[in-house]
């Protein structure tokens, strides 16, 4: 290093004012928009990484399955204030006669790039946990994190369809032993992001040798986890994991007792408090006869039927989350033409929130939200439906 008469150079005295390691400022997770207090009701978009979305009906406004539609649906949900992006993760689709399904982005990298081009929202990427090692996802989703400024969230799944895992060259476990397998995945995950010094880990399905991740998550401890899981194991991994749950709503009939079910478990078997969100499919029109007109047109006469039967077979077979009776079929095939199995919300912007502020008085924290056109549902939301969720208290 050079010195002029005794004083370092202004060049050196540059380079020794740069900071000898990275400092990471931490990020309380409970301070993220789907955790925090801000909002009564949190609201995603879910499912618009997948051609289609979760309408298997090839009709006008459809997700198309691009980037600039990808990017242009998350930054208007960011800019009006929505709390999350929730991707599906599909390797495959259901055929029919469109195979909408089939054409979807992996999520990882797809919210990585989203959290890089918007502000507030989180974005979370689901993982199918047989298929990426929890050491690589550890590393990933710390890289969205950083990426992020600590808007990450990840939703984790055991996976149910078994065409996909024979891609990767997998059997498809049995679907305790499912859960086993995500409770190792997910010990290992945390382990990784919260650890100090390597260590191994063996377990009964996962082995790791001098285990080691760093950077750490911005996120306080670690970032936030979501699972969806309804059965028993999927319930008890749930209550064990999860910091948000999805619960698979019926009706408003049983909503009350189901999201009462999931906290009360958590909070019983291992002392955490849980979020609980569901999932809602809306089509929402001036008046209700125009609503229900659209949601005949598109969700019955328009549907892939083929697809749809598949989703069912597949699903009934290997997802203990939709076990139904015989003499449902029918009101099941229905049920999944409209959002795969969300609960649908069909009427006015008023009827809308009025079903919004009951789901919300029976426990629940949050919705993912999936329209046909999600330009055109963001737009509703921005007009008319957000002003009236913030008149009810929902929104602030």
């Amino acid at each position: 290093m050079r010195i002029r008469g005794g004083v370092l150079s202004a060049k050196a005295e540059e380079m020794l004012s740069v900071p000898s390691e990275a400092v990471d400022v931490r990020v309380d997770k409970w301070s993220t928009p789907v955790l925090n207090d801000e909002n009564r009701l949190k609201l995603a978009t879910f499912a618009t990484n997948m051609r289609g979305s979760v309408t298997l009906a090839n009709v006008e406004g459809k997700v198309l399955g691009s980037w600039e539609e990808s990017l242009r649906l998350a930054q208007h949900a960011d800019r009006i204030g929505f709390d999350a992006v929730i991707p599906v993760q599909r390797w495959r689709g259901f055929d029919g006669q469109f195979n909408l399904s089939a054409r979807s982005f992996e999520p990882f990298t797809w919210a990585t790039a989203l959290l890089a081009r918007t502000q507030r929202i989180q974005a979370f990427a689901t993982v199918q946990v047989p298929l990426i090692h929890p050491v690589m996802a550890a590393k990933m989703a710390v890289t969205a994190d950083h990426v992020s400024g600590g808007r990450f969230g990840i939703n984790v799944v055991a996976g149910w369809f078994p065409e996909e895992f024979a891609m990767f060259g997998l059997t498809q476990r049995e679907h305790e032993a499912r859960y086993a397998y995500a409770d190792e995945w997910t010990t290992l995950l945390k382990r990784l992001w919260t650890g100090d010094a390597p260590a191994d880990f063996n377990g009964e399905y996962i082995k790791a040798v001098d285990a080691f991740s760093d950077p750490r998550p911005l996120q306080d401890p670690y970032p936030v986890i979501m699972n969806a899981g309804t059965s028993g194991p999927g319930r008890d991994f749930a209550a064990t994991h999860s910091d948000l749950i999805f619960a698979s709503l019926q009706n408003m009939e049983t909503a009350r007792r189901q999201i009462a079910e999931i906290k009360q478990q958590a909070l019983a078997s291992h002392g955490r408090e849980v979020r609980v969100f569901g999932r809602v499919h809306i089509v929402c029109r001036p008046t209700e006869q125009d609503a229900r007109d659209y949601f005949r047109f598109v969700h019955r006469d328009s549907a892939d039927v083929a697809a749809i039967e598949k989703l069912f077979d597949k699903s009934t077979a290997n997802s203990k989350s939709l076990e139904v009776d015989p003499e449902e079929h029918g009101q099941m095939i229905e049920r999944l033409a409209a959002g795969r199995g969300a609960m649908t919300l069909i009427g006015t912007p008023e009827q809308v929130v009025e079903s919004l502020l009951e789901l919300t008085n029976a426990g629940l924290d949050g919705v993912a939200i999936s329209w046909v056109n999600y330009d055109e549902g963001l737009q509703q939301m921005e007009d008319e439906i957000l002003p009236l969720m913030v008149q009810a208290g929902l929104r602030s």
